[in-house]
């Protein structure tokens, strides 16, 4: 395995953080070995936050693709506060959970229009987590712009525990023609028993075929793609390192290629760019170079120029180099941190996990929220309403409850 490490973040970076938060805030970097991720302590995120304050953060995400903002009180730092923080990176979206196009749900395969609605706080995920285990409840919370990630089923929906295999590599909302800039996870509880054969949480998943993909990859690419960690961490893979590892003329022909993304299989779609340039850093990246990333779902993406078979040839033999050990990092979370993550420069995935759980040592319960568009140092954010019409869904904005100036 040949090893590769992007680094492009400023040396004196601990020294701006220092002067921006004070001297209490703590930087660890990087988290992965191809340069990924960056650790800081020592910020309390229930504040408002000074421009130059959200700034440095900004130009921080940039260089480094990943960001934990570590250790945020959870009785005081709400889900109302971390949507008011998601505001800074972008306008939040409604998750396709949280509603339903044409009365169905978002996220189905088969054609995904009609009139949006918005699914009640009963009939959401996160219902069914509040009545899963006495003493483990999600935040308060009605947005739907919040996605409850956990293993928190509801009561009456397993016969017991049993081992739910990880999802699919991808980029969040990579299909509509302005993708998701930024995702962040605000975690409340991680699953602590080890008591597995292996000394982990689970077991490795027995292998079910090509299931969650599509039949037909090779051997390697598929053993690649489930390699996922088994202590409920979320996997990451380094599109930013993984595109700068490349020789020189195989980047400048990656950077001319165009790919066609469309919502509803039969759709015409629209050609965007494989590879982005990151505006504050100036790093290039692959954004989300996988032919089928949501079987099922959404259509696999083409080529411009290339036939569909030829298109899913060339890239799986990309996702495949995305997929090496070299570009992976394994984030382990731990509750009160704020992960976020640059959708441009990375994919990601979901752990296997256990369901059916009943005991608190085994609940996993993470909150996700997405957003679009351009950063807002300051806020409330002024996007122009034929902006949000066009790219956010059902047009929703944060209230005014949470993101006006504090008084």
């Amino acid at each position: 395995m040949q090893e590769f490490s992007l680094n492009t973040a400023p040396d004196d970076l601990e020294d701006r953080f220092a002067a921006a938060f004070g001297g209490q805030a703590a930087v660890e970097r990087p988290l992965a070995a191809s340069g990924m991720g960056v650790r800081v302590s020592g910020i309390d995120l229930s504040l408002p936050l000074r421009p130059a304050q959200v700034e440095l953060l900004l130009d921080t995400l940039s260089h480094c693709r990943l960001m934990t903002l570590a250790g945020q009180d959870l009785d005081r730092f709400s889900l109302a506060a971390f949507e008011r923080f998601a505001n800074h990176w972008g306008a939040p979206v409604a998750h396709p959970s949280n509603f339903l196009r044409g009365g169905k749900p978002a996220q189905q395969d088969g054609a995904s229009d009609g009139a949006i609605t918005y699914r009640p706080y009963a009939e959401r995920k996160a219902a069914a987590a509040d009545a899963t285990l006495p003493g483990v409840q999600c935040l308060p919370h009605e947005s739907p712009a919040v996605l409850v990630a956990t293993n928190l089923l509801g009561n009456g929906e397993s016969e017991g525990p049993s081992l739910k295999d990880g999802g699919s590599w991808h980029t969040d909302i990579e299909y509509e023609p302005l993708p998701i800039y930024v995702s962040m996870f605000l975690v409340h509880h991680v699953p602590v028993a080890r008591e597995a054969s292996n000394g982990q949480w689970v077991e490795a998943p027995a292998d079910t075929g090509p299931a969650p993909y599509h039949p037909g990859s090779d051997d390697e690419l598929m053993a690649l793609r489930k390699r996922l960690p088994l202590n409920g961490e979320t996997a990451f893979a380094d599109t930013a390192a993984a595109f700068a590892a490349l020789p020189p003329e195989d980047r400048a022909r990656l950077e001319a290629l165009r790919v066609r993304r469309c919502l509803n299989a039969g759709d015409e779609g629209w050609l965007t760019e494989l590879v982005r340039t990151d505006p504050r850093s100036g790093v290039r990246s692959l954004h989300s170079p996988v032919w089928a990333s949501r079987p099922g779902v959404r259509p696999p993406i083409e080529v411009d120029g290339m036939t569909p078979e030829a298109s899913r040839t060339f890239l799986d033999g990309l996702e495949k180099h995305v997929l090496q050990p070299q570009f992976r990092y394994d984030h382990l979370h731990a509750p009160g941190d704020v992960t976020i993550w640059n959708n441009y420069m990375s994919l990601h995935n979901s752990p296997p996990i256990k369901i059916g759980i009943d005991r608190a040592e085994d609940a996993r319960l993470l909150y996700r929220l997405s957003c679009k568009g351009a950063p807002a140092p300051v806020l409330p954010r002024d996007d122009d309403s034929s902006w949000i019409e066009r790219h956010i869904t059902a047009g929703y904005r944060s209230p005014d409850s949470i993101v006006a100036p504090a008084h």
